[in-house]
């Protein structure tokens, strides 16, 4: 058990890298303009409402 302290901080980064990449998704979907609706709105999208934006959030989708 002297090995546990490792994993257990690396899972814990990998859960904060998670929930930093869901809260960028949800930031980039309600800064979206929706005039016409577009890539961007539809990716963040289901993004925030799938659970994806924890990979979604990473990436940068240009809002026309």
């Amino acid at each position: 058990m002297n090995n546990a302290g490792p994993i257990i901080t690396i899972v814990l980064y990998i859960y904060i890298a998670m929930i930093v990449g869901y809260v960028k998704c949800v930031i980039n979907f309600v800064s979206c303009n929706f005039e016409p609706i577009g890539k961007a709105e539809l990716v963040y999208g289901v993004g925030t409402f799938t659970g994806l934006g924890v990979i979604i959030g990473y990436m940068d989708i240009k809002d026309k």
